[in-house]
């Protein structure tokens, strides 16, 4: 795999800055602060949009604002790479998150591909071409500055790291200090004997809660015995005030039986003159005036015709299609389809630029070989003609797809420019319209003449309505105004002859005849009634009760009240005390609930330690024979086989193998240069155990503790992978390798 371009259009410091990479060593030269970092965010942004795994919402890290243009409000950029011998175009919005990725060779499109979206709603390329996490990315692929500016530090952070990755296969995550804490967690949860643990504090709990338990052995006995009597208390007084009950409903029957002797003797003197006809006379009255009211509102009310404004009408309609069609206009931003297609026409022109170079020198070589063949007699020659021309046939065929690309891209523009112009045309029409609409109604924008519109629609609606209301109102009225006036005349005719029995000529003197006689009976019969009302509010029932008075029960009910009183005070402050008791039995089943399941965690957590060590004992079993080759094998490359071998024991203490005193060597005691270079070769071995595919390094100021032969020897190691990019503010690079007569390509930014 090979990184060809770089287009860093807008992304931090740079604006249209393009980058062309070879295979082998590129050294990209910058003074400090020259933008080599924020090209190394470049790399990481284009494959994996800064963002942090999560299927459930888009989030990025820091490095995402960071990286924000200087310049511009466009956020975005491109590589073209060679993957399995195909070239593609990877390019990126970083503020859209949209992404393309095209196969420059066949135009095949792979940006909607499930594959970029398997950890992140943002879409990650890298797994697509990488096939690995952005985190995995950059802790292989991705090589940046020393480890640690002390030497002690450094070979402490190196020891790590190794240890890290051959558990978790991440140099950052440290599963022995998940150990640790699950140790840690084990000692705080204790045991029995031991009080002070969290275990120990629950059973000290227990026997505390114990104790005070003592203290209420007697009190459910005591609590009984008075709840008993206080039930038989109760009893009494419900017996009594069933008896009150039964002396009251005595009472009221003689009450009923007096107050029907008064009635009956009045009677006698009321059967001249019935309230029927009194109630009767009062209800004709007032329905008489409700209906002289609705035949006086009827008769006065006019007939008025509101008038619909239709020049209104025609300008809504056409202020709502104009907006409408503004909306599906605004729906095309033909302006960013022309951006992309004249960027993808530039790269492909460069292809068939190139093409049609091949095919000239091709036929030119070939024409040569025939023309060599023929004026020296020596024929075979035409083999290497053909040679020339069938190679001519291939890469015209591929100028001819690429040209055939380009047009059919070319005309796109063409159409997508003629949409564009169209689109402004008619948005300028729509302005000349808005524009009349604004001085006819006397407003300034679009808004306004929105609310003055709408408000003169709601106006012809309303009018409209009452129109119609109107309209029915026309045929209905006459109806029931004669209706009202027959009711009114029918009404007056059954007044008068109830006025004509009683001797009276109004209602008024009617009223207060009957007003007369209802308060000469009132005097004598409102005591009973007011007796016998308070009665039946208490809703009496039961058996009826002669033998004792209504005072001699009262006066027992009230003693039987207090002592009921009393009792109900003493189970009060008694079951106060069985509260008490309840919370701490309560208290005590938490506790024990709890305990339950502390243990159990404990019991768990102790299984669960012996699995993990036994899982990270295998771990190590399997990956560190692979990464010690692998890292020995670098590393005595890099030291000219000073340094050839490096030996990891049990406890993860780290020697190298020191060829000039035959014996091994602490990794504490090498130099920071010495400890940086087995940090590289670390890297370098897991980038080949994670996988098979040959993705570019890149190396960001890698190299400031190596002295000049480190470095000599460490670059001979990195010409022979299939791309490296290293970034450096110094010359030290470039002059090695120079002196060396090494291939390699130097940009400098």
């Amino acid at each position: 795999m090979i990184f060809k371009e770089l287009g860093i259009l807008n992304f931090g410091k740079f604006e249209n800055k393009i980058i062309e990479l070879d295979s082998g060593l590129n050294i990209i030269f910058g003074e400090n602060e020259g933008g080599k970092s924020t090209i190394v965010n470049f790399i990481d942004g284009i494959f994996y949009g800064f963002s942090r795994d999560s299927l459930a919402r888009k989030i990025r890290d820091d490095i995402f604002e960071k990286s924000r243009p200087w310049s511009s409000s466009l956020y975005k950029g491109y590589i073209i790479l060679n993957y399995d011998g195909k070239n593609y175009r990877l390019s990126r919005d970083f503020d859209r998150d949209e992404i393309s990725i095209l196969n420059t060779e066949n135009g095949e499109d792979l940006s909607k591909d499930e594959r970029n979206f398997l950890k992140s709603r943002i879409a990650q390329p890298g797994f697509l071409f990488f096939e690995i996490s952005r985190k995995l990315y950059k802790s292989s692929f991705f090589i940046s500055q020393r480890l640690s500016q002390i030497e002690e530090d450094a070979a402490e952070d190196l020891k790590n790291k190794i240890d890290n990755f051959s558990v978790s296969q991440d140099e950052n995550i440290d599963l022995t200090k998940v150990l640790e804490k699950m140790n840690k967690d084990l000692d705080d949860l204790g045991n029995k004997r031991r009080k002070n643990s969290e275990i120990g504090r629950i059973y000290t709990e227990l026997d505390k809660l114990a104790s005070e338990r003592l203290n209420f052995v007697n009190l459910r006995e005591n609590y009984e015995k008075v709840a008993e009597k206080y039930k038989e208390t109760e009893e009494k007084l419900k017996n009594f005030k069933d008896k009150l009950r039964g002396r009251k409903l005595f009472e009221l029957g003689e009450l009923k039986r007096k107050l029907k002797e008064i009635q009956d003797e009045k009677a006698k003197q009321d059967e001249n003159f019935d309230f029927a006809d009194f109630e009767r006379a009062i209800e004709i009255n007032r329905t008489s005036g409700l209906y002289s009211s609705k035949l006086d509102d009827l008769l006065s009310k006019e007939e008025n015709i509101f008038e619909i404004d239709e020049e209104v009408e025609k300008d809504y309609k056409k202020f709502k299609e104009i907006r409408e069609e503004i909306r599906l206009l605004n729906e095309n931003n033909y302006s960013k389809e022309i951006e992309i297609i004249s960027a993808d026409i530039k790269n492909i022109e460069k292809v068939v630029f190139k093409y049609s170079l091949k095919i000239f020198f091709s036929l030119l070589a070939g024409g040569a070989f025939i023309f060599l063949a023929f004026y020296f007699k020596k024929y075979f020659l035409i083999i290497f003609s053909i040679l020339f021309f069938t190679y001519s046939y291939f890469r015209i065929v591929k100028f001819i797809e690429n040209k055939d690309l380009l047009n059919r891209l070319k005309n796109k523009l063409v159409d997508f420019k003629k949409k564009s112009l169209d689109k402004t045309i008619k948005k300028k029409e729509f302005d000349q319209d808005f524009e009349e609409l604004f001085e006819k109604y006397n407003v300034n924008d679009v808004k306004a003449l929105s609310e003055i519109l709408d408000e003169r629609k709601e106006e012809n609606l309303k009018n409209v309505s009452k129109n119609e209301y109107n309209e029915n109102w026309k045929e209905k009225n006459h109806l029931e105004i004669e209706t009202t006036k027959e009711k009114i005349s029918s009404l007056e005719d059954e007044l008068l002859k109830i006025l004509e029995k009683y001797r009276v000529k109004n209602i008024k003197e009617l009223k207060n005849l009957f007003y007369e006689l209802k308060d000469s009976n009132k005097d004598k019969t409102s005591e009973y009634k007011y007796r016998i009302d308070e009665l039946e509010k208490e809703n009496l029932s039961g058996e009826i009760y002669r033998e004792e008075s209504l005072e001699n029960i009262s006066k027992k009910i009230k003693e039987l009240t207090i002592e009921v009183s009393n009792l109900d005070g003493i189970l009060r402050t008694q079951e106060e005390s069985l509260e008490k008791l309840r919370i701490l039995e309560e208290k005590s089943f938490e506790l024990k609930d709890k305990l339950k399941k502390l243990e159990y965690k404990r019991d768990l957590l102790d299984l669960s330690i012996e699995k993990f060590e036994a899982f990270i004992k295998l771990r190590r079993r399997d990956t560190l024979p692979i990464l010690k080759n692998n890292i020995s094998n670098y590393l005595d490359k890099m030291t000219k086989s000073k340094y050839s071998e490096i030996l990891i024991d049990d406890r993860f203490d780290i020697k190298v193998y020191d060829k000039n005193i035959d014996d091994y060597v602490d990794l504490d005691s090498l130099s920071l240069g010495t400890i940086d270079q087995i940090y590289l070769a670390f890297r370098l071995s897991i980038s080949k155990i994670i996988t098979d595919k040959k993705i570019p390094l890149v190396l960001d100021s890698h190299f400031d503790s190596y002295d000049d032969e480190r470095l000599k020897n460490t670059l001979e190691v990195l010409l022979e992978e299939e791309q490296v990019l290293i970034f450096s503010s110094s010359n030290r690079e470039k002059e090695i390798l120079d002196k060396n007569n090494s291939t390699y390509k130097l940009i400098r930014l």
